[in-house]
């Protein structure tokens, strides 16, 4: 599980505040993802940076995978996930 996360807004029209994502690296170089404001997550099928470019382009080629597809205990997800929505959450619009 990644300690190192990012949050940010891509300014898409998603909500009123706009696209909010939150992602960190995963040990195996994918990055999993919380697209609040759509309320959908995913990992990345293959390793990614993370930097928010590069997250999009995966997003928006749908290289991405199932968060249950990924190989870490149901418990670390959950805690991942939570985390990753506060992070986001906590952006401004």
């Amino acid at each position: 599980m990644s300690k190192q996360t990012i949050a940010f807004n891509t300014g898409r029209p998603y909500s009123a505040d706009g696209q909010r994502i939150a992602a960190g690296q995963l040990d195996d170089g994918r990055v999993l993802f919380v697209d609040l404001d759509r309320r959908l997550s995913y990992a990345t099928a293959t390793p990614c940076e993370l930097e928010p470019a590069a997250i999009m382009r995966a997003y928006d080629a749908n290289d991405t995978i199932d968060v249950y597809m990924v190989d870490i205990s149901a418990s670390d997800l959950t805690a991942m996930l939570l985390d990753l929505g506060v992070a986001a959450a906590e952006l401004d619009a």
